[in-house]
């Protein structure tokens, strides 16, 4: 049995378009039910593309099922997939997850189903579609490498692993305290820390960094492969939060149907060094952000 993908669309039809393309081109589509959960409006001028949608989606064909979820009211990108993805688990038992604006290579259906397949009864929290350019250590043989950082891009889970997630962070305020915890959250990119922060002060609203800091605090990796089966094809300035950028472009796995798993959970330091770097803010990010975190902290007498 292959896992559900669910789509989450907002404002972008050509984007959705494109990405149920590339799934048809999958030969698993065929024995796949696709779930599209499309954002609600902000303003009457976004009918527009709801509308688009609404007309593609409705025509969508070639997979086991489609069903179509249109909110009443503009949710937002973390509330639309938090309750989303609820609903759905509370019928399967793991998820196949993409959002509008990502494109799939043609053998991403069959590595997203292998991946939880062989890692379901592992201490692992999620499985990655999406991998930026790693430098891997020389005769690296697995297909796939596991870090403690999750992945929004073309992502997968189970059930019991999405109920693992504490999207209040009910403990952090003990979390922000503590110096080692900070910096061992940091070890996947420098920008962790101060998403979890902003998160935590409503200046962003965020599904991916809870759920991140959730499997960093479970110890349970998200595994990546070695290449991307996944484009992101909104970084052409027309999404809110990645502007026109070619620092995600990525090397794809092309025509490869085996994999070998590795069973290995333990972090790669060089893999972690170079993945690292494709996360790391700026020096200049690095000096801002740890004024404006000792600045919280002295404000909330936390130091």
């Amino acid at each position: 049995m292959f896992a559900p993908v669910v789509i989450f669309a907002f404002q972008r039809p050509e984007h959705l378009e494109k990405l149920v393309k590339s799934l048809l081109l999958n030969k698993e589509a065929s024995q796949t039910d696709l779930i599209l959960f499309c954002d609600g409006k902000k303003s009457e001028s976004q009918m527009v593309n709801i509308e688009k949608i609404k007309d593609f989606s409705n025509r969508i064909s070639g997979f086991k099922s489609v069903k179509n979820v249109f909110r009443p009211e503009n949710f937002g990108l973390a509330k639309n997939i938090i309750s989303g993805l609820n609903e759905v688990f509370s019928e399967y038992s793991s998820v196949i997850v993409l959002e509008e604006d990502l494109i799939v290579t043609q053998n991403f259906l069959n590595y997203m189903n292998s991946a939880l397949n062989f890692y379901k009864d592992k201490n692992v929290f999620s499985v990655a579609g999406y991998t930026p350019n790693v430098e891997l250590p020389e005769n690296y043989d697995f297909t796939t490498f596991p870090i403690l950082r999750n992945c929004s891009w073309g992502w997968a889970t189970w059930k019991d692993r999405w109920q693992k997630v504490d999207f209040e962070v009910s403990d952090f305020k003990e979390f922000i305290r503590d110096k080692n915890q900070r910096e061992s959250f940091n070890a996947s990119g420098s920008d962790l820390t101060m998403m979890l922060l902003k998160q935590q002060l409503g200046i962003i609203n965020s599904w991916s960094i809870r759920f991140c800091y959730s499997g960093f605090k479970a110890g349970m990796p998200t595994i990546y492969p070695k290449k991307s089966f996944v484009i992101n094809n909104g970084a052409d300035g027309s999404g809110t939060n990645v502007g026109s950028t070619e620092k995600y472009d990525t090397e794809i796995f092309e025509n490869v149907t085996d994999f070998n798993f590795s069973s290995d959970l333990s972090i790669n330091e060089k893999i972690l060094h170079s993945f690292k770097k494709a996360y790391d803010c700026s020096l200049f990010r690095r000096i801002i952000n740890y004024w404006k975190l000792n600045r919280y902290l002295k404000s909330c007498s936390l130091t």
